[in-house]
């Protein structure tokens, strides 16, 4: 009897914890430049971007890769690829000054660590990366991918907040 109340208990407790156990995601404002470059204008508001990140394992890097390419669209700014010289597309300002940041720090530091950023980023291939997108290096793995970035959702987003100053017409309609 003693067994199966403990269990239940015990079932209950893991219930709970996954249900209030949200995902938490670590970054920090300005911790790093990340390695993001544009490649191309997406439609509707899109652009298309290369992501770079290093992690313990491929998942964890595309993940960060995905909020690196966010971060970079609201704070840092985009460059276009050296590689390709540029190929019809312009680097990108950021879109956040560093006051607007500090003025709302807590809803971007939130935005990020909730995983709210997750829905204004989505991968351009269907395939995992492979090959030089996907390599060994120190400290796990080193994953290149193509996202779209919704800079569009984005603005929608900074407007519903009340952070609409200063971004002048980077989001044409």
């Amino acid at each position: 009897m003693k067994k199966r109340l403990l269990i239940s208990v015990l079932f209950s407790l893991l219930l709970f914890l996954n249900v209030n156990g949200a995902k938490k995601y670590k970054w920090e404002y300005n911790s790093n430049v990340p390695e993001v470059y544009t490649t191309s204008q997406g439609q509707h508001g899109k652009q298309i971007v290369k992501s770079w990140a290093i992690a313990k394992n491929a998942d964890k890097a595309i993940i960060q890769a995905k909020m690196n390419a966010v971060s970079a669209a609201l704070f840092n700014g985009i460059s276009y690829d050296q590689s390709t010289h540029g190929m019809g597309v312009a680097n990108l300002p950021p879109i956040v000054s560093p006051k607007q940041y500090e003025e709302n720090k807590d809803l971007f530091n939130n935005f990020f660590k909730k995983g709210d950023f997750l829905k204004y980023v989505s991968d351009v291939n269907s395939s995992y990366p492979t090959g030089e997108n996907n390599m060994s290096v120190p400290g796990g793995r080193r994953v290149g991918v193509n996202l779209s970035i919704d800079y569009k959702g984005l603005h929608n987003w900074l407007q519903e907040n009340g952070i609409e100053k200063g971004i002048g017409n980077h989001f044409s309609n």
